[in-house]
């Protein structure tokens, strides 16, 4: 059965079209407001939503980041509630793909087999674990499996050319391509390294490749198109721009729209 990101890509490619991919901090401020931005994002051009699950120590996040994941924890956020509002916008009629990104301790202490068939049974497509190196994450690719999830590998900049193959033995969905050394967050820039990054990865796999870390303006999806990517990931900018109008939500939420739509009108490749 092919997955729903696979249908998505192939669609993409057949429109000539790079993928947007916003990130999305669950449960900041609250859920309610997470539901109303992904349904805002749905309408204006978003292909593959990442759900990101807040967590108490998110190394590989930029400020903005953890700024949101410490507004959600704050707030009451628990792991089941992202399964919840998956579950939830599946019957607001939210068909794109859902993928769901986290520090394994979230996963562990829910249970790895019981997270992966909750994200699944959810409406739920694929995980992306931050953390975990793939040596020690055998049983989670079993779970993932038997579940019906894609995995989504990460490939750093710094990533050696002989470990790619493993890294890549067990991915499905697509490739999250790390634009940068570092953490999320806003930049000015798409770094210069990104095309022979994505030329490295697409050596070793057919899977589609999406950039992220600081892919903020449609300059930088324009860039990341012309560059060979086959989606962009968007998720510190977005949260920068509703932190800063949470005292009136319909404002945020339509400068998010104003916001998506010129970034998706900004993936064209033909």
């Amino acid at each position: 059965m092919v997955s729903r990101l696979a249908e998505t890509f192939s669609e993409l490619e057949r429109r000539g079209s790079c993928a947007y991919i916003p990130y999305i901090c669950a449960g900041d401020p609250d859920l309610n407001f997470t539901a109303e931005l992904v349904r805002t994002l749905d309408k204006s051009g978003a292909d593959i939503f990442e759900i990101g699950l807040p967590f108490s120590d998110p190394i590989a996040d930029g400020p903005v980041i953890q700024a949101a994941m410490k507004r959600s924890l704050a707030a009451g956020f628990r792991t089941k509630k992202v399964f919840e509002l998956i579950s939830d916008l599946r019957k607001s009629s939210v068909s794109k793909p859902f993928v769901v990104m986290s520090y394994f301790n979230p996963i562990f202490k829910y249970g790895v087999e019981r997270f992966c068939e909750s994200l699944s049974s959810s409406g739920g497509d694929a995980l992306l674990v931050v953390d975990l190196p793939p040596e020690e994450s055998q049983c989670l690719r079993d779970h993932c499996r038997n579940a019906g999830l894609d995995i989504i590998r990460l490939i750093t900049p710094t990533t050696e050319e002989s470990r790619l193959d493993y890294l890549l033995s067990d991915a499905s969905g697509y490739v999250y391509a790390v634009s940068v050394a570092g953490t999320t967050g806003q930049r000015d820039n798409v770094h210069s390294n990104v095309p022979s990054l994505i030329e490295k990865i697409r050596g070793k796999t057919d899977l589609p490749i999406a950039i992220g870390f600081g892919i903020s303006r449609p300059e930088h999806v324009r860039l990341a198109v012309s560059m060979g990517s086959s989606g962009v990931i968007e998720g510190s900018q977005l949260a920068s721009m509703y932190s800063e109008d949470l005292d009136d939500r319909d404002r945020a939420l339509r400068n998010i729209s104003e916001h998506a739509e010129s970034m998706k009108s900004s993936t064209k490749s033909k």
